[in-house]
């Protein structure tokens, strides 16, 4: 016998845990009947924007350049220039 664990994650605002363990759980139930398995949530862990960012960039490998969210000091130093005028 060998044990095979899978590690997902998933980012989102707001999630239905129990929903996707069920999900899970009968997906496992209709495609493999020979085997003993557990489902169950490891935890929620709140991001801050770049603490979600800095996820990204390291877990699945998409930098803030690459999403087009990247913060650029210059952009915003001439948006302020502009509304103080």
């Amino acid at each position: 016998m060998k044990k095979f664990s899978f590690a997902i994650d998933m980012v989102s605002d707001d999630l239905d845990n129990a929903a996707i363990i069920e999900g899970l759980r009968q997906y496992l139930a209709d495609n493999h009947e020979d085997i003993v398995s557990q489902v169950k949530a490891a935890g929620v862990k709140s991001f801050s924007e770049q603490g979600f960012k800095v996820w990204r960039a390291r877990v699945t490998g998409v930098t803030a350049k690459q999403a087009g969210d990247a913060h650029n000091p210059k952009v915003a130093k001439a948006e302020t220039a502009e509304t103080t005028s």
